[in-house]
């Protein structure tokens, strides 16, 4: 009995086993500075110690068959028999070895460009091997041009192997890859592609990551099935690696585009130069909103010259974000994430679609280095997210209410603060087409970038500007009154009076006050002079300004700014003044 019970017991263990050498995908972004917890090298035992397989690699501009051969140390003969160069995928014979539990085939490179390992890694090698593989199997990369690469790469079983499967062939995936499309490639069924890799039904799979594809024989592409369409659902570009001749045609057309915009705004400057010296001089201040040398129209064009918006699935931002964890929660509803290891990003989760295509609509006409860049969006079903630029150091509020952060705001980033918020507000009151006010200025809406610089956010309530036009005379001649607007729409006059609150926050580093109290605490500032002009009211004033600052500012230019976010926060919004007078009293402030 006891033979037969072992033999049953072994029967059971082998029907749970795998049928060929199961490997876990990793999904991973190929410039991933964290070793994830499995999958950046395959597993290997002692009875898979070598085999001969395949990889699969992708010719890039100019590229030969003996280049590629050079790569992973083969013969050129040997890629001939498998593949041409004008399929776009080439088959590659290596040898894997499994020295010490990771399989690999480790082949020279010579690295004569002293490229990074993130370079050798995503681009060279195309996201066959990780950088932090290349960086542990090497060590400092200038000690030597010679990097030895560590190909990804798996071996069959045989002990387990039941189904007659011969090679594990490594496929880079591609960003519009889908494994059905693999499968139809390879000649291979979905299911084997999934218990190959570890993968769930329906589970995502990345571009710049690695499958393993399981074949019955040599590997021969049926590339009828290469795909040109944009990205199916169920694979994300999370790698941001361009194809190397798409690149470089598309930096061919950068720079023409970039050289015809610069040519146009030189003629313009020498057209603007020559009509200036064959009129009556008269004196014009460039920061007044009747400037009319350059046009909303020439404007609004300027601001077109910007990145296009990139469209990002839920999963992608998922994987940024971990799956929207708690501790990465920097905001109400706004979330950091890592799209890749040098492209962090604040995710908003967007109250409705409609607030979400508001912003979209007024953020992709404003092009400007003090409002905050939006980088792209993300629409699943009902939810949607907005992705934009990450401020290092958060909001305003956060680093006046931060002790540390709070002593790096000396008064010179503090002025410069004060002065990239007018710009930005002033830029969107004049500049843009059509022009905005922003209706929700405060502290928590500033963000401040790594270099301490203002960018303006939160324009989920933001309106366009409306003009009234007013007809005078009998002669039906009508006369556009730009300086009157209409009581019942937006109102630049909010977001000077959210500037003046703002300012004096930026002074005190006190919280932003209800109603008249900020005004109360100033009551000893008249408009234009200290009341009395006594030391005591001076006390008062150096009491009121942030004590960390430690006395180190200008009395004057601190009086200054004081008077100024007094007369921004009047009463009567029709005394209040413009952000263009804002800025020209700025100006004045050493």
């Amino acid at each position: 009995m006891e033979p037969i019970s072992f033999l049953l017991t072994l029967l059971l263990f082998s029907s749970i086993q795998p049928i060929f050498s199961v490997q876990p995908y990793d999904q991973t972004p190929c410039n991933t500075t964290t070793p994830p917890l499995q999958g950046s090298t395959y597993t290997c035992n002692s009875n898979t110690k070598t085999c001969n397989t395949y990889v699969v690699y992708r010719p890039q501009l100019n590229q030969q068959l003996s280049d590629i051969a050079t790569l992973f140390n083969v013969n050129e003969s040997e890629l001939l028999p498998t593949t041409h160069l004008q399929e776009r995928e080439v088959v590659v014979p290596i040898q894997c070895d499994c020295p010490d539990r990771s399989s690999r085939a480790v082949v020279d490179y010579t690295n004569k460009l002293l490229n990074s390992y993130v370079d050798i890694a995503c681009r060279v090698y195309q996201g066959l091997v990780k950088p932090f593989v290349l960086e542990e199997q090497n060590g400092n990369l200038h000690e030597s041009t010679l990097v030895k690469v560590p190909v990804k790469c798996a071996c069959v079983n045989t002990s387990r192997d039941t189904n007659a499967t011969m090679y594990l062939v490594s496929y880079p995936v591609m960003e519009y890859d889908t494994i059905d499309i693999i499968g139809l490639k390879f000649g291979v069924t979905r299911q084997s592609i999934q218990d190959a890799n570890e993968l769930n039904p329906g589970q995502t799979i990345f571009g710049g990551t690695t499958l393993l594809v399981p074949t019955t024989g040599v590997p021969v592409l049926n590339l009828d099935h290469v795909v040109n369409g944009p990205s199916p659902h169920d694979t994300i570009p999370v790698n941001r690696i361009v194809n190397s001749s798409m690149g470089n045609h598309f930096s061919v057309f950068l720079i023409v585009f970039a050289t015809c915009c610069l040519c146009g705004v030189v003629f313009l400057l020498i057209f603007l130069k020559w009509k200036c010296h064959h009129r009556v001089p008269r004196v014009v201040s460039v920061t007044r909103s009747e400037f009319k040398r350059l046009s909303p129209d020439f404007l609004n064009g300027m601001s077109k010259l910007k990145q296009s918006l990139t469209t990002f699935s839920l999963d992608e931002l998922k994987l940024a974000t971990h799956d929207f964890s708690e501790s990465l929660l920097i905001g109400k509803s706004v979330y950091k994430g890592l799209i890749t290891a040098d492209f962090p990003v604040a995710i908003e989760d967007m109250i409705s679609m409609e607030s979400a295509n508001h912003v979209i609509n007024i953020l992709t006409t404003i092009n400007h280095f003090n409002v905050v860049r939006l980088e792209g969006c993300c629409f699943y079903m009902n939810r949607s997210y907005l992705v934009f630029e990450f401020a290092q150091n958060g909001s305003l509020r956060d680093c006046l209410h931060d002790f540390k952060t709070r002593k790096q705001l000396t008064w010179d980033k503090r002025v410069k603060l004060a002065f990239d918020i007018a710009e930005g507000l002033h830029y969107i009151h004049y500049c843009t087409k059509p022009t905005y006010a922003h209706h929700n200025i405060c502290s928590e809406n500033i963000l401040i970038s790594a270099d301490w610089r203002a960018k303006i956010s939160g324009f989920n309530l933001a309106r366009p500007i409306v003009y009234n036009v007013l007809v005078e005379g009998d002669g039906g001649d009508k006369v556009e009154n730009k300086g009157h607007i209409d009581c019942g729409q937006a109102s630049t006059k909010v977001d000077v009076y959210g500037y003046g609150v703002v300012l004096m926050e930026v002074l005190s580093a006190k919280e932003a006050a209800i109603s008249r109290k900020w005004l109360d605490r100033v009551e000893f500032l008249a408009d234009g002079e200290v009341v009395g002009g006594s030391s005591e009211c001076l006390e008062k004033f150096k009491m009121f300004m942030d004590e960390d600052l430690d006395g180190e500012y200008g009395l004057g230019d601190a009086l200054c700014l004081a008077l100024l976010a007094k007369c921004c926060m009047h009463d009567d919004p029709e005394v209040r003044p413009s952000m263009n007078d804002v800025l020209k009293a700025l100006s004045r402030i050493s």
